[in-house]
Parts: C-alpha cells; structure tokens; sequence
C-alpha cells in the first residue's frame, strides 16, 4: 500500500501564500510545475481551479502521508461521500519540461463560484499584477 500520494497546490497553499501552513512540513517535489486548467477569482484569498485541456496553471507539487488526507480534504470542504462539496478532489497529470507526475488536485465543485476567470497562468502572478486605477 502507497505511504504517500502527490498533491498539486496552486493557490492559498503555495509558499508564501496565507494557508501554506497546511503544507510546509511535506516536502516539496517540484516549483513552477503545471496542469491543465482555468482560474477564477472570488474575491476570496484563494482562487477556484477548473480543469480545461486549453490553458495552464502553475503550482507546486508536494508528497504528502496518506494518513494526512483526510486533512486537506477537509480544509478543501471536500467530503468522499458528500455532493455539495465546495471542492471535489481529482486525479491530474502534473507537468514540468520532460517530465511528468499524477497527483491529486482540488478542483471547483460550485459553479457559482466561477464568475472572474484569471487570465495570468498563476495565482501569484494574478495576486502579484498592480491594481488598475482607470
């Protein structure tokens, strides 16, 4: 049996960002990775993922216990069982030059929430732009 699984983060997760707490004692595999998918901002302090064969977002890739899945999942609001779930957890292919990884993803389950789509590949960079005054 598997003692670990791989988890791609891309928003509050990643280092230097509000809820990376939840991440920083697994180790991190790979920086500047990406998968397929679309941003949205909620005005919130973290973004919404949705998955979409036609852009990429980039994030980190971490091995984490299994044993501490049950926590991301339910800082995630992701329940195995549950159908309103804010996020459901899936499986990806994490991307980075020649090389390549499944891990697991949280990925929008409201879709009430994916009104402001970020056009930057990256939270950061979204977080990072300076604010139009127009």
């Amino acid at each position: 049996m598997k003692k670990t699984v791989l988890v791609f983060v891309y928003g509050s997760l990643l280092k230097d960002e509000v809820n990376h707490y939840m991440m920083k004692n697994y180790p991190c595999l790979a920086e500047n990775v990406w998968i397929y998918g679309r941003l949205f901002d909620a005005s919130l302090e973290y973004p919404f993922l949705i998955i979409d064969d036609h852009k990429k977002v980039l994030g980190e890739l971490y091995e984490v216990p299994v044993i501490d899945v049950p926590i991301l999942d339910e800082f995630e609001d992701y329940n195995p069982i549950g159908t309103d779930n804010l996020y459901e957890r899936k499986v990806v292919t994490v991307h980075k030059e020649d090389k390549t990884w499944e891990a697991f993803v949280y990925v929008c389950n409201q879709e009430e929430m994916l009104v402001n789509e970020i056009m930057e590949d990256s939270w950061r960079a979204f977080r990072n732009k300076p604010i139009s005054h127009s």
